[in-house]
């Protein structure tokens, strides 16, 4: 399995829209696509214009294939003006080993 945990920076001011977007549309279209087993994204605490997106794909292959499909398109599309930089890692995961609260 592959974590790809990106950072985007939100464009001030335009917070709840992003996240408005990504709640409606944004992260449902991520989803669709072949080789994402799952998705999420979230809002920063001490900086709430910071957002991440973990994404669990089943590989760096599948990863980069989805680049080319409408749906991660529509995905990327609904940035739009929004966001103004980011950053992204890739992590190759052991496996998971769930936790008490489980």
């Amino acid at each position: 399995m592959l974590l790809e945990i990106a950072e985007i920076e939100v464009r001030p001011g335009a917070e709840d829209q992003f996240a408005s977007t990504m709640r409606d549309a944004g992260i449902a279209h991520l989803a669709t696509c072949e080789g994402v087993v799952s998705a999420r994204f979230g809002r920063g605490v001490e900086n709430p214009s910071k957002f991440t997106f973990n994404v669990v794909w089943t590989s760096m292959e599948a990863h980069q294939n989805a680049r080319t499909l409408e749906a991660f398109g529509k995905f990327r599309a609904c940035f739009g003006d929004l966001s103004v930089g980011g950053a992204m890692s890739h992590y190759v995961m052991d496996e998971a080993v769930e936790g008490r609260s489980a």
